[in-house]
Order: C-alpha cells, then sequence, then structure tokens
C-alpha cells in the first residue's frame, strides 16, 4: 500500500510542475519513475541499530545505521524518565556497557562511577539500580533475575539481589575476588558464567540462591596475552566467546578451553557480531571523543568504517540483537524477591 501512495503522489503531480513526468514520455520516463519509487521506499530501510556507550555526553543511544545514523533512542542518568535520585546519578558517569536483556525489553547497563541499572527500553524508567563500585564494567543476568557486576579497581565480582521495590538496597554480597576483572557472560545452555581478568579467564557455576547467592569456581584458563578487556558472546554460536587483551582479538571455545587469534590489533573495547547482513564492529580506543580510552567511530573487523560521529565518545557498542547464548527463548523480567 506504501509503495502504491507513493507512486500515486509522484503520477499525479499538478501540471503546472514542469519536472512532471508523463508515462507517454517512454522507457526512460518510466525508469526515472521506478527510481523514484525506489528511492522513497529505501529511505525507510530495515532498521539496523547499534547500541552505544556514549560517554563524552553521559548516555546510552541506539543509531540505525541502515537509515542515515539516525539515534532511535537516547538514556541518561540524569532524566526525569529515569527516576533515578539526585545523589545517585553520578554513578552512571562514564557508561561502560550497555547489554540488550529480557528479549530485546530491557538494557542492562554499567558505569565506571559504580552504577549498575536495569532499563526499560519502553518507558527509559531505571526499574532497578544500585552502586557496585570500583570502576564497574560489565554485568550480567543470572537466571533467577539476581545481577552479578565485574569491578575492576579491587578486583572483584559481586552479586546483587534485585529488588525494584528498594532500587539502591538491594542486597548484595562480594561474590569473588579477581584481580581487574573487566567482564562476566552467562552461558544458558551449560548454566555458568565467565569472566576474564589479567591473563586469566574463570568459569563458575552459580547456587541459585535468592537469600545467599554464591559463586563457585570451576575452572581457570590462562590465556595467550595479558590484559583481557572484552568478553561477549559471538553472535549465533553456542560454543564461542569474542575476548580481546592488549594487543589482539580471539575466540574462546567454552567447550574446550582453546583461545583461536582471529586478529592481532590493541586497544579493542567491545566486539559485536551478528547476522548476514551485520558486520562484525569493533570499538578500538583512538583517543578521539575526550579521553584516550574513548573514539568516535566504529569499525568492521577488517578496519572499513561502520559509523562515525564528532560528537560523541564512544566506549562499547553492541548490535542491537537478541543474546540466544545468554538467555532463554522468549525470556522476560523477573526477580526471586518478588516472583
Amino acid at each position: 500500500m506504501k509503495l502504491f501512495l507513493i507512486a500515486a503522489m509522484l503520477l499525479f503531480t499538478p501540471a503546472c510542475n514542469k519536472t512532471h513526468t508523463n508515462l507517454n514520455d517512454g522507457p526512460a520516463a518510466a525508469r526515472k519513475l521506478s527510481a523514484e519509487v525506489s528511492g522513497a521506499v529505501a529511505a525507510t530501510a530495515t532498521p539496523k541499530e547499534v547500541i552505544i556507550c556514549d560517554q563524552k555526553n553521559a548516555r546510552i543511544i541506539m543509531v540505525d545505521i541502515a537509515n542515515n545514523n539516525q539515534i532511535t533512542w537516547e538514556w541518561k542518568a540524569s532524566g526525569s524518565y529515569a527516576m533515578i535520585h539526585s545523589a545517585a546519578q553520578a554513578w552512571f558517569s562514564n557508561l561502560s556497557d550497555a547489554k540488550l536483556v529480557y528479549n530485546g525489553s530491557y538494557i542492562l547497563a554499567t558505569a565506571s562511577g559504580g552504577g549498575v541499572a536495569l532499563i526499560s527500553v519502553s518507558s527509559k524508567k531505571a526499574i532497578w539500580y544500585d552502586y557496585a563500585g570500583g570502576n564497574t564494567h560489565s554485568a550480567e543476568l543470572l537466571p533467577n533475575g539476581n545481577v552479578v557486576t565485574a569491578s575492576t579497581t579491587g578486583g572483584y565480582l559481586m552479586i546483587f539481589t534485585v529488588d525494584s521495590y528498594i532500587n539502591d538496597q538491594s542486597s548484595q554480597v562480594k561474590a569473588a575476588d579477581f584481580e581487574d576483572v573487566h567482564n562476566v557472560v552467562w552461558d544458558h545452555a551449560r548454566q555458568q558464567l565467565y569472566a576474564a581478568g589479567k591473563d586469566k579467564l574463570k568459569v563458575f557455576t552459580y547456587n541459585g540462591s535468592c537469600t545467599a547467592p554464591k559463586l563457585t569456581l570451576k575452572a581457570t584458563y590462562t590465556m595467550p596475552q595479558g590484559n583481557a578487556h572484552e568478553l561477549f558472546p559471538v553472535y549465533g554460536s553456542t560454543t564461542d566467546l569474542w575476548l580481546t587483551n592488549s594487543g589482539n582479538i580471539y575466540k574462546f571455545n567454552v567447550t574446550t578451553g582453546a583461545f583461536t587469534l582471529i586478529k592481532a590489533t590493541g586497544s579493542v573495547k567491545s566486539v559485536s557480531s551478528g547476522p548476514s547482513g551485520y558486520p562484525t564492529i569493533i570499538a578500538k580506543a583512538t583517543g578521539a571523543g575526550g579521553e584516550t580510552w574513548r573514539t568516535d567511530q566504529l569499525l568492521d573487523i577488517n578496519n572499513a568504517l561502520v559509523y562515525k560521529n564528532t560528537a560523541i565518545g564512544l566506549y562499547k557498542a553492541r548490535w542491537k540483537l537478541v543474546n540466544t547464548f545468554s538467555y532463554p527463548a522468549a525470556d522476560h523480567f523477573h526477580e526471586c524477591t518478588h516472583p
């Protein structure tokens, strides 16, 4: 119907318009009309969005790279919609990660200021938030709705018993000491947690308790090189995780424990892949955006430019795609404190 209406509008342009196209003018005119219609339809291509931590502007944004890099969504801790009390807004300085969770309905965000929040995409309200401290770099959902965070300064994993009724007063426990830990990823199929810091990648099991949550170390792997940073599922894989450190991008196989070198390149803060038509994107620190650890662009894994915006200070970026490695199908918000 949309195509018919566009064509009709072009066909019935008033005669006083000197650029009017007459179908009787022959094949050239018909081709011109077809191009005009195709161009109008292409202007609303299928969205292909990326979620970006824009530290320079203290926000998370979604950018549709298929439609002129339009910013389709923005969240700030200071926004009235977020409903984060004024004293806690400083926790969300230097946003460090933003993961799509609960089947695309929420974003789980962390910030180096120490904050962690579960944000409704539709309302932008932080339905739960708290303080983890220690330069919080990542967070992950656990199966019962609790959240585990990774803090680099002091080196620890923290489990929060999520309670959206009281927000920043949720019960919490330091679940593990882990030097310079930068990330956490849940494996739904194997019911275990991965985290990496320095030159170690560790695997933990989780007891699933609401009142006394606990992680137990299951295995430790030594990486080929130190200073681990990114750890995130390879889209569509049931076994592989992206892993970055000082100078390389790897894939880590969770069943064999093997590290496979994918590309020699340093300062990569995030890697995100997708289905056919989605390039694997990397956020590689260049110093653009106000700090040495930021950039103003996204590259594909072969260094071709995917997105650039000199007004932002980008830290991590992830395709807006459901993560089937970490979460069950049709997953929806739940918390063990209020079943």
